[in-house]
């Protein structure tokens, strides 16, 4: 798996944002505190808390909101803040509520993952602060919350390690909790 870009962003309601198809790669969303919707055709909407990690395999286009019937505008015409040629902050929305996330999208370079991504649902969501199970996924949320927020030396490194783990360990999860997997 390469990550591909990685953006830390504050958004105060109202915001919406539209992002657009990412064919051949699988993007993922980090809710760190606060809430959104995400929105996507054929599914229906989701209410998204404070560590709750979402994959969209399939790079589907989806929107996220602060609230059902905010405004979304297209995620290129948002003013993003390049840190690195990978990593980018936001700072965007009204006065409102604050919603902090992290948003990557990954590529899977390695043909038997491909294969496994084909198969996976059109979107995944793994709520880390509920599941008693997922102590892995509270940590690790709990880290990048931390790194996030702080962007210390090196917290973009470690920020993007932790995400790329945390898709891989989604998908496990998937595998291991899955119908499917037996």
């Amino acid at each position: 798996m390469t990550g591909t870009l990685y953006c830390r962003s504050e958004l105060s309601a109202p915001w919406g944002i539209a992002i657009p198809a990412f064919p051949g790669m699988m993007t993922f969303l980090i809710v760190t505190a606060g809430q959104c919707w995400l929105e996507m055709s054929g599914v229906d909407p989701v209410l998204l808390g404070p560590g709750s990690l979402t994959l969209i395999p399939h790079g589907t286009p989806h929107r996220l909101r602060s609230h059902r019937r905010a405004r979304t505008v297209e995620l290129s015409d948002l003013p993003v803040q390049a840190v690195t040629e990978r990593y980018e902050t936001l700072r965007w929305g009204g006065a409102g509520a604050l919603t902090e996330a992290t948003y990557g999208v990954v590529r899977f370079d390695h043909i038997a993952a491909h294969r496994l991504v084909e198969l996976l649902p059109p979107m995944l969501t793994v709520d880390g602060w509920d599941d008693d199970s997922g102590t892995w996924l509270h940590s690790t949320l709990q880290l990048i919350t931390r790194e996030a927020k702080a962007m210390r030396p090196g917290g973009e490194t470690v920020v993007t390690r932790l995400a790329d783990v945390l898709v891989i360990q989604a998908i496990r999860c998937l595998l291991y909790t899955s119908d499917a997997a037996d």
